[in-house]
This record gives structure tokens, sequence and C-alpha cells, in this order.
């Protein structure tokens, strides 16, 4: 600015010259405003993290009271980890899987990921049903699609209480479902 101000006062022009001045000013003025601004910025973003890393630590404190609790649970009520026994074949884990790490699927979308037939799904995922797994039916557009129950996915996210083969998961977790 101020090679203007030089360049406007060797032509001896006053008004011009008090145009830029006031102009200078007000580009102070709007220059404090944004640092004011990018300060309040920073100072929210400060507390922002602060906020998500509290609430990290709380969530993961909830998982451990989750699990304590699952714990209690089958030491008050037995019967129910009995019936967390089952054993699932390879083929089934394969199904189970590719349930557990999709949303809700036809049984042709689950034949395409694993290379299997439709009627090969439908059956292993009668055999899942008849062992006791929570799968959900649903018609989505006149189309039976499958999912798990979702507070079952979770217990077998905490305790792998089916006792996947963990080469199995890693292979269908390579698969983008």
């Amino acid at each position: 600015m101020s090679t203007i101000f030089k360049f406007l006062s060797n032509n001896k022009n006053k008004e011009l010259v008090k145009l830029a001045r006031g102009i200078q000013r007000a580009f102070k003025a709007v220059k404090g405003e944004l640092d004011d601004h990018l300060e309040s910025i920073n100072q929210n973003t400060s507390e922002i993290q602060a906020s998500s890393s509290l609430l990290s630590e709380l969530d993961a404190k909830l998982d451990k009271i989750s699990e304590r609790l699952d714990e209690l649970e089958l030491v008050l009520n037995p019967a129910k980890s009995k019936k967390l026994e089952i054993k699932l074949t390879p083929r089934e884990q394969e199904v189970f899987m590719t349930l557990y790490l999709g949303k809700r699927m036809p049984p042709a979308q689950i034949a395409k990921i694993l290379g299997f037939t439709e009627d090969m799904v439908n059956m292993y995922i009668l055999n899942i049903i008849s062992k006791g797994v929570p799968v959900r039916r649903e018609l989505v557009d006149d189309v039976l699609v499958f999912s798990l129950d979702s507070e079952f996915k979770d217990l077998q996210a905490r305790r792998n209480v089916l006792e996947i083969d963990p080469r199995i998961a890693k292979q269908l977790a390579m698969h983008k479902l």
C-alpha cells in the first residue's frame, strides 16, 4: 500500500490519498476480524478434539462394562451359555461370515461372493438357522434377503461364540461386501 501512497502523494491528489487510507483502515479492520474468527475456530477445534478423546475413553469403558455384564449374565443364566455352543461347518462359517460382514443380502449375492450355487447357499442358511443362529429374513422389493440379528452380531464380535476359523474370517474380510 505504501507505494500507492507515494504515487498518490506525488500526484498531490488529496482525495485519492484519503480514500486509499480509508481502504487501508478497512482492510486492517477486516484482517482483525478474520484473526478473531481464526482464534475462535482454533479454540473450538481444541475443544472438539478434547471432547472426542473423552468420548473414545468413555466408549472403551462402556465396552468393558458390556463385556463384564455378558460374563455376569452367563454366570447367572447358564442355560443361555449352552444355547451358544453352536458348531458350524467350514462352509456354514463362510456363509455366516458373509452375512456377518455384509448388510442384508439375497442368496444370489452370497452365492456370487462365495462361488456357491444359490441352492447351496439356501441349504447352508437353513442349517445355520436350525443350529440356533438368529438369521433375519425379509422381503425387499419382492426379493428374500438375509441378515444377522444385530444383538447376536455384537455378541459374536465380542466373544466369537461360534468359534469362526480365523482363516475363513480373514479370507472373507478381504472381500468388499
